[in-house]
């Protein structure tokens, strides 16, 4: 018999490709699509126009969205059913109950947006909605939509343990500031915020339109004084294209536009049409 030698065999380890082990494919560096179109919408030279998308709401028609980015819509604004919409008046809330009777719920509301999001891959989305007492799935239904953002028009720290779920997930956690906020509020919008910030433009739910925009440009430069380098949007209470370039000259660097955007689509597609692009070229001051 043949003499042992007494030594092991020793296995071969498996070559290293980039970090990972034998033949599995290395891990490539995706780009955040959400921070870049996100950035995308506050950096072309123009402020940003974020109007609000009721989805689902059978008086609406599926191919809002197209319509919207044809008219220099940079933002779509998606409202979502969810708890008690406080916030907002007739017009808001009577869109989002005829879409819950529609049947848009979590699930529905995720694949419309997916749908949505495979037609128009560049505009940017963010998720709007007042999250159920119970939020399980949200936070799965919001991130496989393809939405860039989460707005709920309440403080940030109410919500911060799902702030910090969305943001794992690649969704920015859009910060809501009341028209007089306070200032643990502004920390955190200054410490925190991502995407942009929305400011309440005038005290109130929506729908109410002042004569006069009410002056934002103090809280607006308070902000930044305080540190704030996020993208800062004005709305609620916006109530035509003229307040639209007001709030501009406020400061801020975009608009969203609520109710004046679904009391439109309930006249027709083309009011609609001139509407935005009304919007647009208020707050481009052409």
């Amino acid at each position: 018999m043949p003499e042992r030698t007494g030594r092991r065999r020793t296995k071969t380890k498996p070559k290293q490709r980039n970090g990972q082990l034998g033949g599995a494919l290395p891990t490539l560096a995706v780009p955040n699509l959400a921070v870049n179109r996100l950035q995308a919408a506050f950096g072309r030279g123009r402020p940003a126009l974020i109007c609000y998308l009721p989805l689902g709401d059978p008086k609406g028609s599926d191919d809002l969205p197209e319509l919207y980015q044809e008219c220099g819509v940079d933002v779509l604004e998606i409202g979502v059913p969810g708890s008690d919409p406080y916030l907002d008046g007739k017009t808001i809330s009577d869109s989002v109950r005829r879409a819950r009777h529609a049947g848009v719920n979590l699930q529905k509301a995720s694949a419309l947006i997916g749908s949505h999001r495979a037609v128009l891959p560049d505009i940017g989305m963010v998720w709007m909605t007042y999250p159920l007492d119970d939020p399980t799935g949200l936070v799965d239904a919001v991130a496989a939509s393809g939405v860039d953002g989460f707005l709920t028009p309440h403080p940030a720290r109410t919500y911060k343990a799902l702030g910090r779920q969305l943001e794992q997930r690649g969704v920015q956690f859009i910060h809501f500031l009341n028209h007089d906020p306070q200032l643990k509020d502004v920390q955190a919008a200054v410490d925190l915020s991502s995407g942009y910030v929305m400011l309440q433009a005038n005290p109130g739910p929506t729908g109410i339109k002042p004569i006069v925009l009410p002056d934002n440009a103090a809280v607006v430069g308070m902000l930044r004084r305080l540190g704030l380098k996020t993208p800062i949007a004005l709305g609620i209470g916006i109530g035509n294209p003229a307040q639209a370039r007001t709030a501009i000259e406020m400061g801020a660097d975009g608009v969203v536009i609520g109710s004046l955007t679904v009391e439109t689509m309930l006249e027709g597609r083309e009011a609609l049409r001139e509407l935005l692009l009304a919007l647009r070229e208020a707050i481009d001051g052409r």
